[in-house]
């Protein structure tokens, strides 16, 4: 695969369009942020915002603003007969118009390869080439999504939610801090997000907090007090017994442990392999 070329967040005004017979040579990514029209077949289309567009290599490209301002990002790029399979692959079909739930993971690497194309970076090529792969796997992900099309518009926030949760266990989580985040009623985002994710808020913040202490057990010396207050615990009673209903052991006994299953480790590396 070879990135010709990376366009991020490029405006064009309201008379913009692109009139090209014969494609222009090479494939096209095109992610819209604004409303446009396309024409395919001889048939004119709109596209809401937050649509993307795959150009075969050879396909007229016919398409511009809608009386308003046009931003997109967009990826030109060549691929041979087996990466063309590959994507097939992936079930994402050309020259459609595909109306997604949220574009900001895509626009944010497409972003970071737009930086890889004006770097120095020695692998900034296989670099763009990561970037979009994974561009083109996470769209498929997406079209292939069975979230209830009544639920697709606070995907992307959610997600955002989740990431933060994962990032900064210790905070203090709560529903009516999340519902104020997040401007909805306390019912409506407890059933989305254990419809998007399978958990409910509270249990994965009590999930991660255990993950982070299970590091911290094993990795510093951190008293138990001070691992409970790293993970948003003020009082290490409680943290002592979340950690032994979750793990099955008390955090002592999970650093010991751990301290032993390392020194197992360790000791079997001086072992001969050839001795029974």
């Amino acid at each position: 695969m070879k990135i010709v070329n990376v366009g991020y967040n490029y405006k064009h005004p309201a008379d913009f369009c692109i009139n090209r017979p014969y494609g222009s040579g090479d494939y096209i990514f095109l992610l819209l942020k604004t409303e446009a029209f396309f024409v395919f077949n001889n048939k004119k289309y709109i596209a809401p915002p937050n649509s993307v567009v795959l150009f075969k290599k050879g396909t007229p490209q016919i398409y511009g603003a809608l009386s308003k301002e046009y931003v997109n990002d967009w990826i030109h790029f060549d691929i041979d007969d087996d990466e063309m399979t590959e994507i097939q692959k992936l079930d994402i079909p050309f020259d459609t118009i595909l109306s997604i739930n949220s574009i900001y993971i895509f626009s944010e690497f497409i972003k970071s390869m737009f930086y890889e194309k004006y770097s120095q970076n020695l692998y900034k090529e296989d670099s763009m080439n990561l970037y979009f792969n994974l561009i083109l796997k996470k769209l498929s992900e997406m079209l292939k999504s069975n979230i209830p099309e009544k639920e697709k518009p606070h995907y992307d926030n959610f997600c955002r939610l989740r990431n933060e949760i994962q990032l900064t266990p210790q905070d203090n989580w709560n529903i009516d801090k999340i519902c104020k985040k997040m401007n909805l009623s306390r019912s409506y985002i407890q059933h989305l997000y254990k419809s998007l994710f399978g958990v409910s808020i509270m249990e994965d913040v009590l999930q991660r907090r255990i993950d982070y202490a299970k590091y911290l057990l094993s990795s510093t010396d951190f008293t138990i007090y001070s691992i409970s207050i790293m993970c948003g615990y003020a009082n290490d009673v409680h943290f002592m017994r979340l950690f032994k209903k979750t793990v099955g052991i008390t955090p002592s006994e999970y650093r010991i442990s751990f301290k032993i299953s390392q020194k197992a480790l360790e000791g079997s590396k001086f072992q001969n392999p050839f001795c029974l």
